[in-house]
């Protein structure tokens, strides 16, 4: 069966069987989920026997939802986006009310409609490598246009996949280590039918690791020495699009939106995101036009509420060229 959340998509897998939406049970019962921690819950998988769920979520820390309960005893995989938290054998059937709980991993209170509450501790699977690490590969390995069965020739045979398909793996950039999302797509490059070649593309790319001053210094610091300068902003209460300040030079900007983020990190209040995109190319961008050469764009996202820093990296081709990555 397909069970769906008011506003949410969810997922159902079975072997050699595709079942329509409309086969959904009426009228199931509803089970609460509430974000007790200091993480993100992007998403939880439910595994029972051959059937396979997936509930998004995008949950930050201190929000609760309302779902329907898929019913049934199954094995539960949470997505954080820096850690993965594994239940075994949850009785869903049984519940009323999952809350994830404090600052400790993978705790989660289940209490049942009968009133009885139990503490149940799952098992940690880190997606951020530790510090001293290897990564697999650095960023820089990565183009415009790069099929995904390039992108999986430098990574582990075993990588694992989120629900919408991505590799997971760790990375690294600017001297550091990152989570990894390589989310595939059928963008398609210049003169050649995605149809004729039958080839999944590199479809955008998301970076995550733990929020802290010296990392985003460390990694602003790089992504300025490659020529990139700031182009839109969005803090809470304040939109900046630094396309519209001519008279500013490019360090002028860099200043300007250092200063606001040093004030938005001290507040520790909301979220904050900012793109940065090549300084020669910014005026062809802003208006709309195609790049002349290939380019990156660095979209960074504070979260200070779980602690994370995420980077969104799009590729696009240069003149005449269909982009690598299409931001949805």
């Amino acid at each position: 069966m397909v069970f769906v959340h008011r506003a949410l998509i969810v997922a159902l897998v079975l072997p050699l069987l595709c079942v329509a939406a409309t086969t959904a049970r009426a009228a199931a019962p509803e089970m609460s989920i509430s974000n007790q921690t200091g993480h993100d819950i992007l998403n939880i998988r439910f595994r029972s026997g051959p059937r396979v769920f997936f509930l998004r979520l995008d949950m930050a820390p201190g929000q609760r939802d309302e779902v329907e309960n898929p019913g049934g005893v199954a094995d539960m995989r949470v997505d954080t986006g820096l850690e993965f938290w594994s239940f075994r054998d949850v009785p869903l059937g049984e519940a009323r009310r999952m809350t994830f709980c404090g600052d400790h991993a993978a705790c989660m209170i289940l209490e049942a409609r009968d009133g009885i509450s139990r503490h149940v501790r799952g098992e940690v699977q880190e997606l951020v490598p530790q510090p001293g690490s290897r990564p697999v590969c650095e960023l820089d390995q990565f183009r415009p246009g790069m099929t995904m069965s390039d992108v999986c020739s430098l990574l582990r045979p075993d990588v694992p996949r989120d629900d919408n398909d991505a590799l997971l793996e760790g990375l690294g950039f600017a001297g550091q280590l990152w989570a990894a999302r390589l989310i595939p797509g059928g963008a398609t490059p210049a003169g050649e039918d995605v149809k004729s070649l039958g080839h999944e593309y590199l479809e955008h790319l998301e970076l995550r690791r733990p929020l802290d001053e010296a990392a985003l210094e460390q990694l602003l610091a790089e992504l300025y020495a490659r020529g990139l300068t700031p182009w839109q902003a969005e803090f809470p209460g304040l939109d900046m699009d630094f396309a519209e300040m001519p008279d500013l030079s490019a360090e002028k900007k860099r200043e300007l939106l250092d200063q606001t983020l040093r004030r938005f990190l001290a507040q520790g209040k909301g979220e904050a995101s900012f793109m940065l995109a090549p300084l020669a190319e910014l005026p062809a961008l802003a208006d709309g036009d195609e790049p002349r050469t290939d380019v990156q764009i660095f979209t960074l996202t504070l979260k200070p509420a779980s602690g994370v820093l995420l980077v969104d990296l799009a590729a696009y081709r240069g003149t005449g060229g269909a982009p690598a990555h299409k931001k949805g």
